[in-house]
């Protein structure tokens, strides 16, 4: 079967079909019918001579050959949209979907560097923590993922971009009206401020909890305090003198570094997340240049991290 004896459209609707394996979703984001989706379909695999889909009670898989096809048509789809993006644009757009806290506290401060060194590439910033997959970000044309997880990397789809520490965190006037914790005799009379969702499915209180495993175990059945959606909404509590956070060493560096933050016992626990870089397929010859920029970005940080914050 050549080519061209195959219909664009009925690859795109193929496409959208195998993505959400139903017919009537696939019609939803088309903009047709059910029936013509489920018409396209059955010509395409008549021309094909093999079934792309199984249909079993009401539901649909894909065959082996119908997720090899499908696995292509995504790939491709994805190139051609990159292609057109970067020639109908006098520059060329980077779409990178970062977490909120990591994007204000420490991608965002770094980006002007990037600019200055690449004019030609604008760079679009969204703030966003939901869950991305390859697919997900080719369909809302993103470029490029930063997320914090504890995941292993087990495919070219991630790589991790930055290991991360656990610190415990207040300004010195907190510390000041609260000595017996400072000096690690009590937990009593603390507000422990949380990061209640430091990753999708994340065990609550688990940054607490891994910290206080390793520094102070007996602490642990005193979880408890203010929880916040939000790494930055924690820390900004904690520079307002309203407790203790537990900070993650890249959103925290530059308030220790100041001092308007105390690490208050002097150490830090590696973290069970790391963050990482996710990427859709495709080839995008920006990705890659803002890709080694930003993980040269991380190797700077590594080095200070170690050399203000480790010691």
């Amino acid at each position: 079967m050549r080519l061209e004896h195959i219909n664009f459209e009925a690859l795109k609707t193929f496409e959208v079909a195998a993505q959400t394996l139903s017919f009537t979703q696939a019609a939803q984001q088309l903009n047709i019918t059910q029936s013509a989706v489920s018409q396209q379909i059955r010509l395409l695999e008549q021309r094909l001579e093999f079934p792309l889909f199984l249909r079993q009670n009401r539901s649909l898989q894909l065959t082996e050959r119908g997720q090899i096809l499908f696995e292509s048509v995504s790939r491709s789809f994805s190139d051609i949209n990159q292609t057109l993006k970067r020639l109908q644009s006098r520059h060329n757009e980077l779409h990178i979907n970062c977490l909120p806290s990591l994007a204000l506290q420490w991608l965002m401060p770094r980006l002007s560097d990037f600019h200055l060194s690449q004019p030609s590439i604008v760079v679009k910033l969204k703030a966003e923590f939901q869950n991305l997959d390859s697919q997900l970000m080719q369909n809302q044309q993103i470029d490029l993922g930063i997320r914090f997880d504890p995941n292993e990397v087990s495919d070219d789809f991630s790589e991790v971009l930055l290991d991360e520490y656990l610190i415990a965190v207040a300004t010195p006037t907190y510390l000041a009206k609260h000595p017996d914790f400072a000096q690690g005799k009590s937990l009593a009379g603390i507000t422990l401020l949380h990061d209640a969702m430091p990753w999708i499915g994340a065990p609550a209180y688990i940054e607490w909890q891994t910290w206080l495993k390793q520094i102070k175990p007996e602490w642990l059945i005193q979880l408890d305090g203010i929880e916040f959606n939000l790494s930055s909404l924690a820390i900004s509590a904690a520079l307002n003198h309203q407790g203790v956070a537990m900070g993650r060493s890249a959103l925290i560096y530059d308030e220790l570094v100041s001092g308007r933050l105390i690490n208050v016992f002097g150490t830090a626990v590696p973290s069970t997340a790391s963050y990482k870089l996710l990427y859709p397929s495709g080839n995008n010859p920006d990705v890659e240049i803002f890709t080694q920029w930003l993980k040269q970005q991380a190797k700077v940080f590594k080095k200070q991290r170690k050399i203000n914050l480790m010691n």
